[in-house]
């Protein structure tokens, strides 16, 4: 055997010896099944002796599709999906390899066209993913929930990570939610309709009889004015303005008549009773 190709089956031995951490992800090493308690950041490791396993520290997502939880008014819903994303602290996880060595897949395993790195304790959080979305469709009302979208999200968010935080404080961060899809039975969207119709109807309603108490105020309003001129009027009427505002009764009466063909009117002077002939001339 050469030296040429002795060198080539060495550094080919070294080469399949080596493991390559990329950016974004931390290498565990165990050494005859210990598991060295410090990731390894990326870089080019010699694995002769020992394994070097890469996980992700990167931002996962996953989908929970087709659930049918409950909502608040004990309705079921049709078809419920939900995208999760989060994330592991690089230096949590060598301990979680160390409780969850069971709960270990490849990205490309829950994601279509994902990595091949791994990820820890996926299991784990979309056990509790989908517990949380359950929890939280149950504290709303199918009929409104479709409005709420973005506080539903948040309710998952909040109680997913509440859940993982119970058990390994700070070792995962939630770091989004999308509900991706929000169907309700036929019969619920029906009662959707029924309530927004119900809604629209009481709201012209509660116009129509603000619109008919406005009216009512302005009247009342106007007839306290009118009672009011006329008290006014009469406390100011003395006999003589009464005498007058007689006599232009009796004038603009006078006029009427006179006006009409057949009608002759004689008016007095002084104290003398006008005299009003309705017949005509005969």
């Amino acid at each position: 055997m050469t030296l040429a190709r002795l060198a080539l089956i060495l550094a080919a031995a070294l080469a399949a010896g080596c493991t390559q951490v990329d950016t974004g992800n931390i290498g565990i090493s165990r050494t005859f099944g210990k598991v060295d308690p410090d990731p390894l950041p990326p870089g080019v490791y010699l694995s002769v002796i020992r394994r070097v396993d890469e996980f992700t520290a990167k931002e996962v997502s996953f989908s929970l599709m087709d659930m049918t939880p409950k909502s608040r008014d004990n309705l079921t819903m049709k078809d419920v999906d939900i995208d999760i994303y989060f994330k592991v602290s690089p230096a949590a996880i060598p301990a979680l390899y160390v409780k969850y060595q069971g709960d270990v897949v490849r990205h490309a395993d829950i994601v279509q066209g994902g990595s091949r790195d791994l990820v820890i304790a996926y299991s784990r959080v979309s056990r509790e993913a989908r517990e949380a979305v359950y929890k939280s469709i149950a504290q709303l009302d199918a009929t409104t929930m479709h409005t709420k979208r973005v506080e539903l999200s948040e309710m998952i968010r909040v109680a997913l990570q509440t859940e993982l935080d119970a058990t390994d404080k700070g070792a995962f961060t939630v770091t989004a939610v999308n509900v991706r899809n929000l169907l309700t039975d036929p019969a619920i969207e029906a009662a959707i309709r029924q309530r927004a119709e119900t809604d629209q109807a009481i709201e012209r309603k509660r116009k129509e009889v603000e619109l008919a108490k406005a009216e009512a105020e302005r009247l009342i309003v106007e007839a306290e004015g009118q009672a009011r001129a006329n008290r006014i009027i009469a406390e100011s009427m003395t006999p003589a303005l009464r005498d007058i505002r007689i006599a232009e009764i009796q004038r603009e009466a006078a006029v009427a008549l006179a006006s009409k063909p057949g009608n002759t009117v004689v008016v007095g002077s002084g104290a003398a009773t006008p005299i009003v002939n309705l017949g005509g001339a005969r």
